[in-house]
């Protein structure tokens, strides 16, 4: 029992901050229906100027509290001003992007704003951190372990007294079941929901200065993982129980310290200390019931502008030449009209065809230009990103068509890679022999993944596959039989009988077929039944089990699918790079793909395969920049995440349905008047033909005459 009690105790600071970022969590979930996954990176910013300003020479005191009653509730109202509170009922997709841009984007900003990381160790907020200030039984407690406690206890108390002995808590609580409503009473339920945002960006911030001298240096990844803790603790607490989640984070915070103590040391201890959250994830979530946050009063506000680009999902290539953001407005009542006259050719002719060739011509030019003259550092960043733009492809097969939002899709990839490159070294496999069953072992994990989370979606299914990549990355990558660890594995370049792949251009022309394959796969599904049936899942699972589609059985095989495509391209882009390590497709990796993908274009094969170039062409352009810019391509996609909520469609289908939507005013301004007044001149209605575009371009005022 000794024993027990020595390996427990050191665990409760640990346990405290883990606390901290659950209670923060849940209390943002239940005030505006967001679930902030910038927690972590919000903790980071404030720790970076904690720290920052005692180096400066700042007393710790004055540095603390800039950093944590002036810094932290600063960012969160900006969050909540300029993004979250737009999102309160939008779809799982459209609130997560954001969070997930958030949580690459403002560690980042925060760094190029400081210049670089304190040199100084992160110290202590209140005492000396080292000194020993009593014992507990034979189990000494520092002031960090002391401070640490006790601010989580403060806390904890500060927020029960708020919720049940204030005004405000009780407009918090009303709020979170309907703001307009609440707003009848003559509350303000903007300004409750900012000043919610505020209290738990001042405990994110709070966390992070407790937590920052655990460490030697301060370090993103280590407040990632911190924030991974704290989606668990919340989950215990059911999203909803602030209680609950301050008794499971104190609780992950003791387990993970007496599996460290009583495991022997190894790959499975060291790596089942922190795989923790992907088991509380794996039992808990799936009896956990998300709030539904529909305003019983939201049908007095007209339906917003992107419900209709957030229901889409995939679309095939005539779909995207036929529609228009703005709907039947424009582009899609004249394409009916001329549909309707039989003369749907001169729609083909005059839009659909010119548009398409001029991106076969565009595509082709790009490919010649890489063939003759595009230096080599280029070819290798266009080539990246044609093996990007295959993983990219298998988001748009899972997310696009089916819905479902996956946060391991780099651990798929990694895992291809690294088959790939093992069954070369050790058994003389061919390469590409060697993509094809890195791909195949990549659905078998897939499959894997997906029978345990069935019957998890949205919010919840994105939490268990993140805990999966997490578990991937300390279990699974470490091992010298699958990703080696720091070594890493060595992918060799293809080759194929006299035919050697080593080169880059001929490298780039197999990429190419690798890509083009890809792409066919991806669109055969879509434009098939099986797309179809998938198209029915996304827009209601219980609709399209109440008609005969078996949806489990379709999940595991879109899962399958997808994480096959992203193990072959993972499997290329390490074969161009000639080896991988695990950090090349961390679980972090899986949230920059996610983001990317749906700012440039989730629902289309044209948007991932530009998501792909354009992310490795921003890369390299910002290697031409002093180092403090690093992590600009991460700002900047974070930060487009800001417009994702108003055009969840992507850039490039966005992009495309305003011109087509500009064409279409055009031509319904020109084409349609000449062909109403031929139709008057004969004095034929043609009642029998049904309504044709006469009939739809009549306007108010003319009686409908034609």
């Amino acid at each position: 029992m000794t024993q027990f009690f020595n390996y427990a105790v050191p665990g409760v600071p640990f346990g405290c901050v883990f606390a901290l970022m659950a209670v923060g969590l849940v209390l943002t979930y239940k005030a505006s229906g967001v679930f902030n996954l910038a927690f972590g990176a919000q903790a980071f910013v404030s720790a970076l100027a904690f720290v920052s300003l005692v180096q400066d020479g700042w007393p710790r005191w004055a540095a603390g509290i800039v950093s944590v009653f002036v810094l932290g509730p600063a960012v969160g109202l900006l969050l909540d001003r300029l993004l979250f509170r737009r999102i309160r009922t939008a779809s799982p997709l459209v609130k997560l992007v954001p969070s997930l841009g958030l949580l690459v984007a403002l560690p980042q900003l925060a760094l190029i704003i400081a210049g670089s990381t304190p040199d100084i160790p992160p110290p202590a907020l209140f005492v000396n951190a080292q000194r020993v200030y009593l014992h507990l039984g034979a189990v000494p407690l520092s002031g960090l372990e002391l401070s640490v406690a006790g601010c989580t206890m403060v806390v904890v108390g500060v927020l029960v007294a708020l919720f049940r002995f204030t005004p405000v808590g009780l407009e918090m609580r009303a709020v979170v079941e309907s703001p307009r409503m609440t707003e009848l009473a003559g509350i303000n339920a903007g300004r409750v929901s900012a000043f919610a945002w505020m209290l738990s960006s001042v405990m994110a911030a709070l966390a992070g200065v407790l937590l920052a001298p655990l460490y030697s240096q301060l370090d993103p990844q280590n407040f990632t993982v911190l924030l991974v803790w704290g989606i668990a603790g919340a989950v215990i607490g059911r999203f909803a129980s602030l209680p609950l989640a301050l008794v499971g984070g104190l609780a992950l915070g003791v387990a993970q310290q007496i599996v460290a103590g009583y495991l022997p040391a190894g790959i499975i201890s060291t790596g089942l200390r922190p795989s923790l959250p992907f088991v509380v994830l794996l039992v808990f979530l799936p009896f956990t019931r998300q709030r539904q946050l529909d305003d019983p009063l939201s049908s007095c506000d007209p339906p917003p502008v992107t419900l209709e680009s957030e229901a889409r999902g995939y679309r095939s290539a005539s779909a995207l030449a036929g529609e228009s953001e703005d709907g039947v407005h424009a582009v899609g009542l004249w394409h009916r009209a001329l549909h309707a006259d039989g003369t749907d050719s001169f729609w083909h002719r005059i839009v659909r065809r010119p548009t398409a060739v001029v991106a076969w011509v565009v595509a082709a030019l790009a490919v010649l230009s890489a063939l003759t003259w595009v230096p080599g550092d280029w070819l290798l960043t266009m080539t990246q990103g044609v093996a990007f733009g295959v993983i990219f492809l298998s988001l748009t097969m899972l997310t696009g068509m089916s819905g479902q939002i996956s946060l391991c899709q780099a651990t798929f990839a990694g895992l291809g890679g690294f088959t790939s490159g093992q069954l070369a070294d050790h058994y003389g496999l061919p390469v590409v022999l060697g993509m094809v069953a890195g791909g195949i072992l990549a659905a078998l994990l897939g499959v894997i993944v997906a029978v345990p989370t069935l019957r998890l979606a949205g919010l919840s299914l994105a939490l268990a596959t993140l805990a999966f990549a997490l578990l991937a990355d300390n279990i699974l990558f470490p091992n010298s039989w699958i990703g080696n660890g720091a070594g890493g594995v060595t992918v060799p370049r293809p080759s194929a009988g006299p035919v050697n792949f080593a080169a880059p251009r001929p490298f780039f022309l197999l990429s190419l077929g690798i890509l083009a394959a890809t792409a066919c796969v991806v669109k055969l599904v879509g434009d098939g039944t099986m797309g179809r049936f998938l198209a029915a899942i996304r827009g209601s699972e219980v609709a399209a089990t109440s008609v005969g589609i078996d949806v489990y059985r379709l999940r595991i095989m879109v899962f399958a699918l997808s994480a096959g495509l992203a193990g072959v391209g993972g499997a290329l882009f390490g074969s161009l790079e000639g080896s991988l390590s695990p950090t090349d497709f961390g679980y972090q990796i899986s949230a920059v793909l996610l983001v990317v993908v749906a700012i440039v274009g989730l629902g289309s094969i044209t948007g991932a395969v530009v998501a792909g170039l354009v992310y490795t062409t921003l890369q390299k352009a910002v290697t031409t920049l002093p180092s403090r810019y690093a992590g600009l391509v991460a700002v900047l996609f974070g930060l487009a995440t800001l417009s994702y909520t108003r055009h969840p469609e992507g850039f490039v289908d966005y992009l495309g349905s305003r011109f087509l939507s500009l064409f279409g005013r055009r031509r319904t301004t020109g084409r349609l008047p000449d062909r109403r007044s031929d139709g008057g001149s004969d004095g034929s209605d043609r009642a029998d033909d049904g309504p044709g575009p006469d009939a739809l371009a009549a306007t108010p005022g003319t009686g409908g005459r034609t």
